[in-house]
């Protein structure tokens, strides 16, 4: 019987994700990335059923890294100004999203999605739940009397999209896209959160 360890599980999304990289999704195969492992196609799909699933892990993995730190923080901020805690999550959140392996994978999500479940599959484990955590922070701040009474998931999309869809939005359609700087990303953040603050404002 063979056994499964996180620690091969890990290894795998590694090399994966080098492969993703460098030749995209849909020449990356797993016969390519079990011989990159140097193991056997079936000890590759004894971990994961499908690419598709191991490319969702490696985007999993990202999120986890990056952006679940920042949403936490964001809940836990109950005490701080609300343009303050937007801020510094806007600028974590922009951070990430702008890094060329995140906009990357994005490009990989939206080519497959109309030919797999990997577009739901990406946006169930990963934009949903961020909309979710963070429409729970501005409901907490609508209660404080911060920002205005309206619906917080709505107004949680709202800010995402002025962050993700504002003026980053270029970055998915440019081979190499111009990775911003910390001084721009908080330009950036600033000018959507004029935005987003000037409509929800109490």
């Amino acid at each position: 019987m063979k056994v499964r360890t996180d620690a091969k599980r890990d290894e795998i999304v590694e090399i994966a994700r080098k492969t993703f990289l460098e030749l995209g999704y849909e020449r990356a195969s797993m016969a390519e990335i079990s011989a990159r492992m140097g193991g056997s196609k079936a000890t590759l799909y004894g971990y994961f059923p499908s690419k598709e699933a191991l490319f969702l892990a490696i985007v999993n993995r990202l999120a986890e890294q990056y952006v679940s730190p920042a949403v936490q923080r964001l809940e836990e901020s109950v005490d701080d100004d609300v343009r303050e805690a937007l801020q510094r999550f806007g600028e974590q959140f922009l951070a990430f999203i702008s890094d060329p392996e995140a906009v990357a994978s994005y490009r990989v999500v939206i080519s497959e999605a109309a030919h797999s479940d990997i577009g739901e599959s990406f946006y169930e484990t990963g934009p949903k739940r961020t909309i979710e955590s963070i429409a729970r922070y501005l409901a907490g701040a609508m209660d404080r009397k911060q920002l205005r009474r309206a619906d917080p998931e709505i107004a949680a999309q709202h800010l995402t999209a002025l962050l993700a869809h504002g003026e980053p939005w270029h970055q998915y359609f440019l081979r190499k896209a111009p990775n911003p700087t910390r001084a721009q990303i908080k330009r950036i953040v600033e000018r959507a959160l004029d935005v987003f603050l000037g409509g929800y404002r109490a």
